[in-house]
């Protein structure tokens, strides 16, 4: 009886065991845990997506906002084409805040040079023209960047959207032009390697620099009646 229970209990163990390992493979793969909301997609050019998978996470400050949907290479540039989802909820404006994003981008157009230079009618265009182009929006700023990051050191690769300080905003369907590749640590060290192999020419001193000088004795004069 007690060699049943205790196989029955190493059994229960061993079950248990096996479905922590395969949600935390889901996990890990991005299978598991990846609803979004309403979403819209997105693009970035890199020189180097090695280790990037589709359905990896897109994050900004940490927070999950997008998924991976495509990587593809372009045959004209020979660049790596990402293509990803964005959560809307997370990466728009609310209308509150969009009338705020608004009056500060105004603020900053009546700053500038072509705007006072210009006559009254023009530069009621100028502010039409802008707010037209604010309708649709995201929180993603121009000068933003992304770039193919890893978890830990040996962990999964996912993008990594690093906010920039500007107000000019992409809007969806647009591409961020700012993007960092994979570093492979293959690179990293043969750059090391070769660093190490490069020594600083060695100055050998001339022997007739470093030679003694002979010494000689003073001749005392001599003198004859």
């Amino acid at each position: 009886m007690k060699a049943r229970v205790s196989e029955l209990t190493v059994g229960i163990f061993v079950i248990l065991f096996g479905l922590a390992l395969f949600f935390l493979a889901m996990k890990v793969s991005g299978l598991a845990g990846s609803s979004l909301g309403t979403t819209y997609q997105m693009t970035a050019t890199f020189d180097n997506v090695n280790g990037l998978k589709n359905r990896a996470k897109v994050t900004m400050s940490g927070v999950t906002v997008g998924r991976v949907d495509a990587i593809s290479l372009d045959p004209v540039s020979r660049l790596a084409k990402v293509t990803f989802s964005l959560d809307k909820n997370l990466t728009t404006f609310s209308p509150d805040q969009l009338k705020s994003v608004e009056k500060d981008s105004l603020e900053e157009l009546r700053y500038g040079d072509d705007y006072q230079q210009a006559n009254a009618q023009k530069q009621k265009e100028m502010e039409k023209q802008l707010l037209d182009s604010m309708k649709s929006i995201t929180n993603i700023d121009s000068d933003a960047y992304i770039m193919v990051a890893t978890n830990g050191l040996l962990g999964e690769k996912y993008l990594k959207i690093v906010p920039g300080g500007g107000v000019s905003y992409l809007k969806p369907g647009s591409s961020i032009n700012n993007t960092q590749g994979t570093m492979d640590l293959e690179d990293l060290i043969s750059k090391f390697v070769t660093g190490m192999g490069k020594s600083s020419p060695s100055t050998e001193a001339n022997s007739s620099d470093t030679a003694p000088a002979q010494s000689t004795k003073d001749a005392q004069p001599s003198f004859t009646e």
